[in-house]
């Protein structure tokens, strides 16, 4: 019997540190840009309109494969504006914070200018 517990020693530390990591959890929505919110941190709006709070200044930011490359900018981060659809892996530290390892845009929501007008017999831009 004494001979079987070095052998369940690594067994159950591995137990152990699995059942205290956290669990990603991953969730899809739209950036909700609030002006109070801190540097380094967005919201995330799920369609049934959950608002989660997520940490980024960490995380790998990424775009999808659906994202043309034309629209991409050269650091993915400065795409996380308000409207951008996002897919993001997290965890929840002790205080249900979500701190995200990992955030792929889906599709990059810009804004829109309006239209020109042009004179139909002209063609100039007014």
């Amino acid at each position: 019997m004494l001979r079987r517990t070095p052998a369940l020693i690594p067994l159950v530390l591995a137990f152990v540190v699995a059942a205290n990591a956290g669990t990603p959890g991953f969730f899809q929505g739209q950036v909700y840009r609030e002006q109070n919110v801190s540097p380094g941190w967005i919201y995330v709006q799920a369609r049934n309109g959950m608002l989660r709070k997520v940490e980024v200044s960490r995380a790998r930011v990424a775009y999808a494969a659906s994202v043309p490359v034309a629209d991409r900018a050269s650091d993915p981060k400065r795409d996380l504006i308000q409207g951008t659809e996002v897919q993001v892996t997290a965890e929840q530290d002790g205080n249900g914070e979500w701190r995200a390892s990992r955030v792929e845009i889906i599709r990059i929501q810009r804004p829109s200018r309006p239209p020109s007008r042009t004179q139909p017999d002209s063609g100039k831009t007014l």
